[in-house]
């Protein structure tokens, strides 16, 4: 839940291991099947209020050194020629000093999908006139046609090498050959253990536990003998590597990561892959069903693969394909310890699951090379603290059109927007559960409670302790509302601060979180004097909230 600067990439040698290229900049992209001839429609509101503050944050932390256009247009100028996001916005606003650069293919577009040009060199030179400094493609060989035609000059030329040329100097690439200290670090370093161990804590804090009906989770690996498991997840790398991957040495799924543990404490381990993702054969259910009926626990391994959510993919569903829910039904009616982890980049959305309430459900992203992570959250030596980090809606009635960039559009878009009395999320932004009880055991305390400068330090404490029965991290968010509010465009709630905790069993802490009024995004826009009201919690329960009231006469 964070991101590093640029200072922790440089040591001692004053150069960077690590330059950073975040893409892409920005609304992408509607329907991903329609992509390079897509144009998102977003009012001026909306770009300021939310697609734009999060890059300004990068640059501000000095996280990124570039920046690749979107391939999308934005309100009717192509991304890779968009002279007011490009420079107006990133250079001349926030002072950005990195480059950009296009996606392959998005600089021809500019004059065969978009016809903003009527010549290739022509979107050639207003890409790198409007701040596109380097390209992804070969469509920048025209530079010198587009010269001699006098579409553009050699000082904007060199302006865009100049900022391409500045990252290679801070990645060292100029420095004498041999003089590069990273290049002799070995593979033993990069493969160590220290590493290795770092993956897998990722894996384990990102696991969302969703629900767990009768404490089903974690499974107690000293009290059986044989577990099922069951799904086409269980065992495919294709869900760990996704797209854009690197390979490391050895690759451990899940079914790996249980098979380890399982061994030993001499339970066997039964699997088989259950149903399919692409197609609802009912071919392997008699064995899946066999299996789990011999064991004492069953674990069912499903969810998405990169063919549902790769580039030119988009899905109309928000339901498990294939065959996996009709097979999840089958073992539910097994009246077994049953536990479902879904696998997926984005949300899954099965209502039934939850209502019937008789299986414990853990929802993750596609996690590398580390499935013996997961295996250690399903038998209790590790604890979910992961929290959602979107909204898992009820069904698509409750989504806007995918090409319909509106924050406000009824009934809204991300927790910041949404009517949660409209539109009910099956679970919302920022759930999480615990296999242990965290209980607070204080009001959240709000010093002072009462301002009248907009500038004064604001505390919010709050007491909390782990009753147990574990050790366990939690996850303190703190949102905020402004009441009475009628701004339209401005969000309904927003998270302001959130931190993760590590708490020994029946251990207590104070949570304190400091800010001030003028630092809250849009404030300048809100009703003040007024009242602001902050909770504890995520963007829909409130477990402990406070109100602070500002007024200038006091």
């Amino acid at each position: 839940m964070g991101y590093a600067k640029l200072e922790d990439t440089q040591l001692e040698y004053g150069i960077y291991k690590v330059i950073p290229v975040i893409r892409h900049f920005i609304d992408y992209d509607g329907p991903d099947n329609g992509r390079f001839s897509f144009n998102a429609i977003i009012s001026d509101a909306d770009l300021r209020i939310t697609y734009l503050p999060v890059w300004k944050k990068l640059i501000d932390e000095k996280a990124i050194v570039g920046i690749m256009s979107a391939i999308n247009a934005v309100n009717g100028i192509p991304s890779a020629a968009n002279k007011y996001l490009l420079n107006d916005v990133l250079r001349n606003e926030w002072n950005f000093t990195g480059y950009v650069i296009s996606d392959c293919d998005p600089v021809a577009d500019i004059q065969k999908s978009f016809h903003y040009t009527a010549t290739l060199e022509q979107a050639v030179a207003i890409s790198v006139s409007s701040g596109n400094d380097i390209n992804c493609g070969g469509e920048f060989k025209l530079l010198h046609q587009a010269i001699k035609h006098g579409f553009v000059n050699f000082d904007t030329i060199n302006l865009a090498i100049s900022r391409g040329l500045r990252s290679r100097f801070l990645s060292g690439n100029f420095d004498p050959i041999g003089t590069d200290p990273y290049s002799s670090i070995p593979y033993s370093i990069v493969d160590s253990l220290e590493h290795k161990l770092l993956t897998k804590q990722i894996v384990s804090e990102s696991i969302v536990l969703l629900q767990n009906p009768k404490q089903i989770l974690p499974f107690d690996i000293t009290k059986i003998k044989q577990i099922a498991v069951i799904g086409p997840s269980s065992n495919d790398i294709t869900v760990q590597a996704h797209t854009y991957h690197g390979t490391p040495s050895k690759w451990i799924t899940t079914l790996d990561g249980i098979k380890s543990i399982a061994l030993k404490y001499n339970v066997n381990v039964v699997h088989t892959w259950g149903a399919s993702r692409r197609n609802n054969s009912d071919e392997d259910f008699p064995h899946a069903i066999e299996l789990s009926i011999e064991s004492d626990i069953i674990l069912f391994v499903g969810g998405l693969d990169e063919s549902f959510e790769e580039e030119d993919t988009d899905r109309n569903t928000l339901e498990l394909p294939g065959g996996q829910l009709e097979l999840i039904k089958l073992i539910i009616g097994l009246n077994k310890p049953f536990a479902i982890l879904i696998i997926s980049g984005s949300p899954i959305s099965e209502p039934f699951i939850v209502n019937k309430n008789q299986a414990a459900l853990l929802w993750m992203s596609y996690f590398g090379q580390s499935g013996d992570a997961i295996a250690d959250i399903l038998f209790g030596f590790s604890v979910p603290s992961g929290c959602l980090p979107f909204t898992i809606p009820m069904n698509t009635s409750q989504m806007l059109p995918i090409d319909d960039y509106s924050m406000n559009k009824s009934p809204g878009r991300t927790y910041r927007y949404l009517n949660y009395n409209q539109a009910p999320p099956l679970f919302p932004f920022g759930y999480g559960l615990s296999y242990s009880k965290f209980t607070f055991i204080s009001k959240l305390i709000i010093f002072p409670n009462k301002i009248n400068n907009l500038d004064t330090d604001i505390i919010t404490n709050i007491s909390i302790i782990n009753e147990g029965p574990f050790r366990a991290q939690y996850v303190i968010q703190l949102y905020y509302e402004f009441l009475n509010s009628t701004v339209i465009e401005l969000p309904i709630r927003e998270l302001l601060q959130f931190t993760k905790i590590t708490f020994e069993k029946n251990e207590q802490k104070s949570i304190s979180f400091t800010f001030r009024i003028r630092n809250i995004p849009n404030s300048n826009r809100q009703q003040i004097p007024g009242i602001i009201n902050f909770w504890i919690g995520n963007s829909r329960d409130r477990y402990a909230q406070a109100t602070l009231v500002i007024d200038f006469d006091s």
